[in-house]
């Protein structure tokens, strides 16, 4: 890793003599009122026309620079990755169809140009849609009025499976996707706008493809958009076991098992070669193969994951300045002014870790008391040492997603890295319970395996005001079957600036 290279996260073997300098406290001063805690209306149902609208799942949100939403999620009957757009506040919305003409649907992405790119008059808003035998893409620069024709041979690779977009300024955009055949990560780079791609590299290097074989799961692409490098550098997060030994112990094919390590898979040339590190590697026996670990970055640079064991979610960031002699230890604490739970951290629990990799924090768990299963973690990057996290957090019995009893909602945590720890500012985003009972997390076997109404994944997204906006799957409503909610923040801390939002409530 060179200076140009990442300039805002410090390699771990170069920095552990450096100090922690956080770079903004958020507990407000004595004599300031206190920060409201975040609040969501009611979430705004999405409806389409018939024979679109029946069934819906796993919802990707995007705001663009005006702050419009944009939620793409897999649709049904006829199958395909169907679009709406909001205006600011989610009060209502407009049903755009399906841009990939009802030819994939299997799985759904969208990404925006960071930026309006020379020669048009609105941002590009690519797409991406699964049909198996490859990846239909295409693009919309007039705001999803209108979309070029689908392509239907996005990825060039025979047999992809969940696949992920990342913009990297201009019309240049990433595709991710699972290569079947190999189980390794497959990276294409577009260069007009997502209208297609051509194949880069692959995101699992040569030194971890033993032990991540059979059992990784991959996580979005994020761009570090805002560095100076040229070209951007590009990252992505698996799970996998930590051992050649677990991986081989286990069978082809299989999910969930000994998946008990997460890795950063790091480019810096355009997505031709990679470099694997650890984030975190867990106790033997356990897994964090659950659907999906997500990655993001905030507007300094520093890189966000989170990730579930079924019962808990987790979250990990990469610190700008780290040292095992000044970061804090101890138990949670409460802080009532600010209204957040300022959890000390730690390094992660890496020995003798490689040449340039990046300085994790510990996991912190955000979850509270008396939730019996929490999935489906999402994590977007906001304002510098800032994130949003949201997931499905359920009740029941114990016996975690697979409780028959459980009752489900969406939770929100708000996080801010300060000189005490984490901080965290935790809220209840759905105001009635949208699940009741199992969620599955075996993909295509849930036909077999239980429940999968949710599909396998909810989002987040930050607006350009600071406001954090929710797209999630809800099978409670009628009809009986997955509908797509929406709910922006009214209220609260803004995730960009940390100053107290104007109340839209």
């Amino acid at each position: 890793m060179t200076g140009t290279a990442h300039r805002k996260v410090v390699a771990l073997a170069g920095c552990l003599a450096a100090a922690f300098v956080p770079s903004m406290i958020l507990l407000p001063a004595a004599a300031t009122p206190p920060l409201h805690l975040p609040h969501f209306p009611s979430a705004l149902q999405l409806t389409a026309n018939f024979p679109y609208g029946l069934t819906q799942g796993e919802p990707n949100i995007k705001a663009d620079n005006n702050g419009n939403l944009y939620v793409m999620a897999a649709g049904s009957t006829p199958i395909g990755c169907e679009l709406w757009s909001l205006p600011p506040g989610a009060g209502t919305s407009t049903f755009r169809g399906a841009p990939d003409d009802g030819a994939g649907g299997g799985d759904c992405d969208i990404a925006f140009s960071p930026d309006v790119p020379a020669g048009q008059s609105a941002q590009t808003l690519a797409y991406a849609s699964l049909t198996l035998p490859d990846i239909t893409v295409g693009r919309s620069v007039d705001g999803a009025q209108s979309f070029t024709t689908p392509n239907p041979a996005g990825s060039q690779i025979v047999a992809d499976d969940r696949q992920w977009l990342a913009a990297a300024g201009g019309n240049t955009f990433y595709l991710s996707s699972h290569i079947v055949a190999s189980d390794n990560i497959a990276v294409s780079k577009s260069t007009d706008g997502g209208q297609t791609y051509s194949f880069a590299g692959l995101a699992i290097d040569p030194a971890h493809l033993p032990q991540a074989a059979y059992n990784n799961e991959l996580s979005p692409l994020v761009v570090d958009v805002t560095s100076p490098a040229n070209p951007k550098p590009v990252y992505t997060m698996f799970s996998a076991p930590s051992t050649v030994a677990a991986n081989v112990n286990s069978a082809a094919g299989t999910t969930q098992v000994n998946n008990n390590a997460l890795y950063l898979a790091s480019s810096f040339d355009g997505g031709r070669t990679w470099a694997d590190t650890p984030i975190y590697i867990g106790p033997d026996g356990a897994s964090y193969d659950h659907i999906f670990p997500t990655l993001s970055i905030d507007s300094s640079g520093q890189l966000w994951a989170a990730w579930s064991d079924n019962l808990h979610v987790y979250v990990s960031h990469a610190l700008t300045r780290a040292s095992t002699a000044t970061l804090p230890t101890g138990t949670s604490l409460w802080d009532p002014d600010a209204g957040a739970t300022i959890v000390p951290e730690t390094l992660t629990n890496l020995t003798n870790p490689p040449a340039g990799t990046l300085a994790w924090t510990s996991p912190v768990q955000l979850d509270p008391p008396g939730t019996t299963s929490n999935v489906f973690a999402w994590v977007t990057g906001g304002g510098p040492d800032r994130a949003d996290v949201v997931w499905y957090s359920g009740t029941g019995s114990g016996s975690g997603p697979d409780d028959p009893t459980a009752q489900w909602i969406v939770r929100y945590a708000g996080l801010h890295e300060t000189k005490k720890g984490l901080a965290v500012i935790p809220q209840v985003a759905s105001s009635h319970v949208m699940h009741v009972g199992q969620i599955c997390e075996t993909g295509v076997n849930c036909s077999v395996d239980g429940n999968r109404d949710l599909l396998d994944f909810l989002e987040v997204t930050i607006t350009p005001d600071g406001r954090a906006a929710i797209a999630w799957t809800d099978d409670t409503a009628a009809p009986p079957a997955g509908q797509i909610y929406v709910a922006e923040q009214c209220d609260g801390v803004n995730a960009l600036t940390g100053d107290q939002l104007p109340s839209t409530c």
